[in-house]
């Protein structure tokens, strides 16, 4: 099954969670948390903290596939606009535009802009915008870069939080509720009702004095921000707080609405360091969850220069290019052909000439043919025929089988050759290969499609065996021969 990684990155902190599944079907396997080390005297403090991702990721033996970090939500800017109703794509043209008349600090050419749809009506589409400096986006780039690894995509630590909580049940009682999302450095709060609603970042950590206080005044106003006094939704409280039930407990008795505190883990999660990942590990959870296709935000900040770029786009790419240089080629040497079409022309009547002449040596009794060289081939076909030669061709080269073999390989999962020969004797063909992947089915089918291929058909079935958290892989090819796979 799929695997992926959520990875939180704070000034303080790193954490990671990773899950394996599919979106109908997911279970936490492990997670991880690290506290981020002063940098040495002298030495510059990004440099100090990309040393301590990269060793982060090789400690803990993050997979590297599939990896969604988040970037801090606190520093992002997030605001409610109204943009006359259109397409995604034309909202997304001008919702930056928008959002720099609504807070001056923002220059839409450093900034990269996602939104969610709150609501639409009279022609008109409510957005929640959420900008985030681009230098933050490129920094976080160059860190995973640095780990030797692209991320699919990149979201906000707030909206990971969300993701995380919907995904736990967090909504299975109710379709509208207010949530707070405690850290020991900030906390979030939403209004989600079919769709999130608002957001709120605040620089309200959960280990200063008289914190629980603070936050059930900040979730009152939220309440009636939302509510307007009538009709007021649950409250769910989550996140990093010493004591959840009564932070809950005290809310409730300060709002007098119903305030539950809510576990975003999965039930029975037995996996070490579980009370941390209890704790604080909501934000790598829902980024997690995010790389399996569980995204109930939809927030995403790898768009503009630094969308991502799949392997196989990549590779199209490279293949456009090559193909280009290829047709420019072709037709250079087209036109070159054209310009010498005399002296071509003059050297096709010259081998012509020395074919009639090598016929009249050989054969001075018979008739010239037409085309002698032709003539000479079945000639000589005919000879070696009467000397046992018939049916005996020689065989294709070596290349043409690697070719053939090549395409049948269509890679849908993991699959890597780390090794592989072709041998091409006489009455031998065979081409052995071996390697790496994951999962197994991935061998089985890549081994169906060479075997519909008539000079793979007798390939023995492939010996596999798990390594690590892939699978090892040996395949046997046996080469049916041109005349007899006939």
């Amino acid at each position: 099954m799929a695997k992926s990684c959520g990875f939180e990155l704070t000034p303080t902190t790193l954490r990671a969670v990773v899950v394996d599944g599919t979106i109908k079907a997911w279970r936490m396997l492990a997670y991880y948390e690290q506290e981020v080390p002063a940098p040495a005297e002298g030495q510059d403090p990004k440099e100090s903290y990309t040393q301590a991702v990269v060793k982060f990721v090789v400690e803990n033996g993050l997979p590297r596939g599939t990896v969604v970090p988040s970037v801090s939500a606190a520093g992002a800017t997030i605001r409610e606009v109204v943009l006359p109703f259109g397409s995604d794509e034309q909202l997304r043209k001008t919702v930056k535009f928008e959002l720099e008349s609504h807070s001056h600090s923002i220059d839409v050419d450093l900034v990269v802009v996602d939104f969610v749809k709150v609501d639409h009506k009279e022609k008109q589409a409510y957005l929640l915008a959420f900008a985030a400096e681009k230098k933050d986006v490129r920094a976080r780039l160059e860190q995973m870069s640095a780990a030797r690894i692209d991320p699919p995509s990149i979201d906000l630590d707030a909206t990971a939080a969300l993701n995380a909580l919907l995904n736990s049940g967090g909504d299975s009682a109710t379709e509208a509720f207010v949530a707070l999302y405690a850290t020991r450095h900030g906390t979030y709060l939403y209004h989600y009702s079919g769709g999130l609603k608002l957001v709120r970042a605040l620089p309200l950590g959960s280990a200063e004095a008289g914190f629980e206080s603070k936050a059930a005044a900040e979730v009152g106003r939220t309440l009636l921000r939302v509510s307007g006094g009538h009709d007021l939704p649950p409250v769910l409280v989550c996140g990093d707080a010493d004591n959840l039930p009564g932070l809950a407990a005290q809310i409730a008795r300060e709002t007098g609405v119903e305030a539950t505190a809510v576990d975003l883990m999965p039930e029975g999660l037995a996996i070490e360091r579980a009370e941390q990942a209890r704790r604080a590990g909501g934000v790598a959870l829902g980024l997690a969850l995010k790389g399996i296709g569980l995204d109930r935000v939809g927030i995403d900040l790898r768009r503009e220069e630094f969308t991502y770029e799949r392997k196989t786009d990549q590779l199209k790419r490279a293949v456009a290019m090559l193909l280009l240089m290829v047709n420019i080629f072709l037709a250079l040497w087209a036109y070159k052909a054209w310009t010498d079409r005399g002296a071509v022309q003059l050297r096709q009547n010259e081998l012509m000439a020395l074919e009639r002449k090598m016929w009249k040596d050989v054969f001075p009794e018979e008739k010239e043919p037409v085309k002698p060289l032709e003539a000479f081939r079945s000639r000589k076909a005919e000879w070696q025929e009467s000397q046992g030669g018939g049916g005996h061709p020689v065989p294709i080269s070596a290349l043409m089988y690697w070719a053939m073999l090549f395409g049948k390989i269509q890679v849908q999962s993991k699959f890597f050759i780390s090794a592989l020969t072709v041998s091409a004797a006489p009455g031998q063909a065979s081409i052995k290969m071996s390697g790496t992947a994951d999962p197994a089915p991935e061998v089985e089918r890549i081994w169906t499609a060479i075997r519909s291929e008539k000079a793979f058909a007798n390939a023995k079935a492939p010996a596999t065996s798990q390594d690590k958290t892939m699978w090892r892989w040996d395949m046997d090819i046996p080469i049916v021969p041109e005349e007899t796979g006939k």
